[in-house]
């Protein structure tokens, strides 16, 4: 009787907008990396998650990949867990407990060196999966997958514009306390700079296609029409939070961050230029050699921006070899310490206790290495053979996801080469860096996949595709 009550449609927006805000309001206090933040955001997307599993039920489209994420979810966090409890006879228990054993008498003995900070960690691991479930939950159309991105891309525009009148204006200043490190660099509303690029990184290729889309509707509608002023003022609104994300992010310094959105970049706009007007089921056939020209040019165009902005990146890069960075200095002593314990892993959020009995002495004598700089070692030395055997299948289910997308989708095939381009993105710049690893960016980052891989896997619908771009002019 209950179920009757409730006008379905409208209390999946509701919960979709609210689903939006809170994967916003988790980027603010710098990223959710202090406990209360991480909690209310933990809390809120849970509750949120298992409102719209008992509402709603699993998806209909994409129920394979919700079922495989439910699936490595559980795993991921049940073998976490097992790393935490003392097997019997020791079993598979770190050496390392031997020796507290014999020097301070602790009778305790699992797999993990820290297994409190291992039981931590479990919420660290579940928010963005659960952060993707709710996602695939609540996207049940195209429209509203669209929704998701544009609410995600307008929101990195304006972290965005934040940033650059925070670094302009109180450079010393990060959000509302004193800015300790990155002093010369754009952070936005994140500690790292590196994390800042790979977020503006992302929100450039959503804002590109929020004005691609939005500029399509304005060659459709009428001129002299009432509306069409303000349509011309929203998409001068859109290509200004474009500019600003590409612009915060060139003042991000990030070398890593700039050359993996570069690359993702080369992926997505030369195809966007190609098919500016549009991918319907009949395209007009055009001269092969037309299309050369434009896939040429615009790659011309994004290597020029390269050279053009991208010169304190280039800078930092000629100043400071890769030789000469401590992240690569580390990777021989990281390498060792996963040979050592490849099976098991050392227990997720260890990284800090073990690698301090593998530094090399020539990496200098300064500064404490508490995370790895590389999304995948890290959660190899963390989970043992099971991190690259999920990471595996991720990527080849993200596969999978892509190429049904761009062979079944036409009017919203940018979506599925949009969703392409962000993951080669996060992933190029996960192997030197460990946004991921930030709570914020992995719940945005989650939303926005859940949102592609919805398009993907969606069936087309003209007439709803043409009232939802309709919206678009109202």
């Amino acid at each position: 009787m209950f179920s009757n009550l409730i006008n379905r449609p409208v209390l999946r927006e509701v919960l979709l907008f609210a689903f939006i805000g809170l994967v916003i309001l988790t980027l603010i206090p710098f990223g959710s990396v202090t406990p209360f933040p991480f909690a209310f955001a933990a809390i809120g997307m849970f509750a949120l998650a298992v409102i719209s599993a008992l509402l709603f039920g699993e998806p209909g489209q994409s129920r394979w990949v919700f079922s495989i994420t439910l699936f490595l979810l559980i795993v991921v966090t049940g073998w976490i867990y097992v790393q935490t409890i003392e097997l019997p006879s020791n079993w598979l228990a770190n050496p390392a407990w031997g020796a507290a054993r014999d020097l301070a008498g602790v009778q305790y003995a699992a797999i993990s060196v820290e297994p409190a900070d291992t039981l931590a960690s479990i919420l660290w691991v579940a928010l963005p999966f659960v952060t993707f479930l709710t996602g695939l939950l609540l996207c049940d159309t195209d429209q509203r997958a669209r929704k998701v991105l544009t609410g995600l891309g307008l929101s990195a525009g304006t972290v965005a514009v934040f940033g650059l009148l925070q670094f302009s204006l109180f450079p010393s200043i990060l959000v509302v306390v004193e800015k300790r490190a990155y002093l010369d660099s754009l952070t936005a509303v994140f500690v790292n700079r590196n994390t800042a690029a790979t977020f503006l990184g992302l929100g450039t290729l959503l804002m590109l296609t929020l004005v691609r889309d939005i500029a399509r509707s304005l060659s459709k509608y009428p001129s002299g029409e009432p509306g069409r002023n303000a349509l011309l003022l929203r998409s001068w609104i859109y290509i200004l939070l474009l500019c600003a994300c590409f612009t915060a992010l060139m003042l991000s310094r990030s070398r890593a961050g700039i050359f993996s959105t570069f690359v993702a970049a080369l992926i997505y706009f030369p195809w966007l230029v190609l098919n500016w007007n549009g991918s319907g089921r009949k395209p007009k056939p055009a001269p092969k050699w037309r299309s050369l020209v434009k896939v040429v040019a615009a790659i011309g165009f994004v290597i020029l921006l390269l050279a053009m902005f991208a010169g304190q990146a280039i800078l930092r890069a000629q100043e400071r070899h890769l030789e000469d960075d401590d992240r690569f200095c580390i990777l021989p002593g990281i390498w060792r310490a996963i040979s050592d314990h490849w099976l098991t892993g050392t227990g997720l959020g260890t990284f800090r206790t073990v690698f301090s009995a593998y530094r090399d002495p020539a990496c200098g004598i300064f500064g404490i290495f508490d995370r790895a700089h590389n999304f995948y070692l890290e959660g190899f030395l963390g989970l043992g053979i099971l991190f690259p055997i999920a990471a595996v299948l991720v990527f080849s289910v993200l596969a999978g996801v892509f190429r049904r997308g761009l062979a079944q989708r036409r009017r919203l095939r940018h979506y599925v080469l949009l969703g392409l381009a962000g993951t080669v993105l996060v992933a190029l710049h996960a192997a030197v860096d460990f946004s991921l690893q930030i709570p914020g960016f992995a719940v945005f980052y989650s939303a926005f996949l859940s949102a592609v891989v919805a398009i993907s896997l969606g069936r087309s619908n003209g007439e709803a595709d043409r009232v939802y771009e309709r919206s678009l002019t109202s």
